[in-house]
């Protein structure tokens, strides 16, 4: 089982959050600086609303109070320095993941009927209450704050084996309707877990072989959704090289005949101006197998006025890794030929959308589908049709233990 807790952040002895923007800003910088040196694979973090953090650990079945101790004490001093005003406390809610990111929403009257044992009872968990010089357990009073196993135990264990190649899963959200539509296959390699680190670099699959292990593992998926569109990563030079289709090709005679329409190719390294002659191919390879044909593409100057009509139903840009200004200057040069996309009915989308500010833009810019680190965790299981508003992104699962992880991959 593994043990899963909201800490949420507090200023004030009072147990309130601290009233704006900057505020948060700073304790999302310093507490996740502090979970991404501490809290380390096959443990797992993130951040679901201002102020509050889930934790994961899959060796534990509960968390260990004293070991975030630490945090309080970093966060005092980062923020208030040593006889600064303030006080930090933390609050740390365990039970189930639906109580688990329930408690993170909550705020005001229903926290304090939480902590004074008034409330409806719908909430069902552990609270502890951790500051730089006390730890406490509020629900049940005076009881434990250590964990199980003790913090102690869990340095003396083995590390974990790195986590197998494997096709994990982010999620396609469309902004227009706050809802997830499917998933995009990302091919990982040995050792890349899922919550840390974003979409494979392009060699990790650019090759005929990772195209074909992806379509094996996308089928054990498609027999698990009952909606959505799973978006397949596949090769532009694979396809329009004879000896990489005559490999492809068994794999994809392979995919149900029956679920053509919920899925999608996404060709990626498209080039910016490929040939009618390269694209009719790339047509005549994929259409008996997909309903979809989804073109990705690396330059936001894509010539989409040269593109033939109903061809592809979609065009994804995959956000160059460069600084946070030319990524958000290339968003900008992708939008600007909006219209020109409208009047050819093709969808324009962003991949490997990493930080909230990245979304946001895309937000802004009226970007209709995004996907990335921003978007979803690197999830063990496609998404299927899921509404969620956007202020909620990114969308976590975490539920998956390590052992599960390793069982899910075979290829055989």
């Amino acid at each position: 089982m593994t043990a899963i807790a909201c800490l949420k952040v507090f200023v004030g002895d009072e147990l309130r959050f601290a009233d704006n923007d900057t505020m948060a800003g700073l304790v999302a910088k310093v507490a996740g600086a502090y979970l991404e040196t501490t809290w380390l694979w096959p443990r797992r973090y993130g951040l679901v609303a201002p102020f509050s953090f889930v934790l994961a650990d899959p060796r534990a079945t509960q968390l260990d109070a004293r070991e975030l101790q630490a945090l309080s004490r970093d966060l005092q001093f980062k923020l208030f320095g040593d006889k600064g005003e303030g006080d930090i406390a933390l609050l740390m809610f365990e039970g189930d993941q639906t109580d688990v990111m329930r408690f993170a929403g909550i705020h005001g009257e229903q926290l304090k009927a939480l902590l004074d044992g008034h409330d409806d009872g719908s909430l069902v968990g552990r609270v502890c209450r951790i500051t730089p010089t006390e730890i406490s357990s509020i629900v049940p009073e005076n009881g434990p704050v250590h964990g199980t196993p003790p913090m102690e135990e869990l340095l003396d264990l083995d590390d974990p084996p790195p986590a197998p190649p494997r096709t994990g899963y982010r999620g396609v959200f469309h902004t227009q309707r706050d809802m997830f539509l499917g998933s995009l296959a990302t091919w990982r390699a040995s050792g890349a877990p899922s919550i840390y680190g974003f979409d494979a670099p392009r060699f990790e699959y650019d090759d005929p072989a990772h195209d074909a292990l992806n379509l094996t593992c996308v089928r054990r998926a498609l027999a698990k959704m009952d909606a959505g569109v799973l978006f397949l990563p596949i090769s532009f030079s694979n396809i329009v090289k004879p000896s990489a289709r005559a490999e492809l090709l068994p794999q994809l005679e392979t995919l149900p005949r029956a679920a053509r329409g919920r899925l999608a190719a996404a060709v990626y390294d498209t080039p910016r101006a490929p040939s009618f002659s390269a694209l009719s191919q790339v047509k005549r390879f994929l259409d008996p197998f997909f309903g979809r044909l989804d073109l990705r593409v690396t330059d936001p100057a894509f010539q989409i006025d040269d593109l033939p009509l109903d061809l592809a139903s979609s065009v994804t840009l995959t956000l160059p890794a460069v600084s946070d200004k030319a990524r958000l200057a290339a968003i900008n040069r992708f939008m600007r030929d909006a219209a020109a996309y409208r009047r050819k009915r093709v969808w324009q989308g962003i991949i490997d959308v990493r930080t909230r500010r990245e979304l946001n833009h895309c937000l802004d810019q009226g970007v209709p589908f995004v996907t990335g680190a921003a978007v979803t965790e690197l999830l063990e299981e496609p998404v299927g049709v899921t509404h969620l508003p956007s202020l909620n992104l990114p969308l976590h699962d975490w539920s998956t233990q390590t052992g599960e992880v390793a069982m899910a991959f075979d290829v055989a």
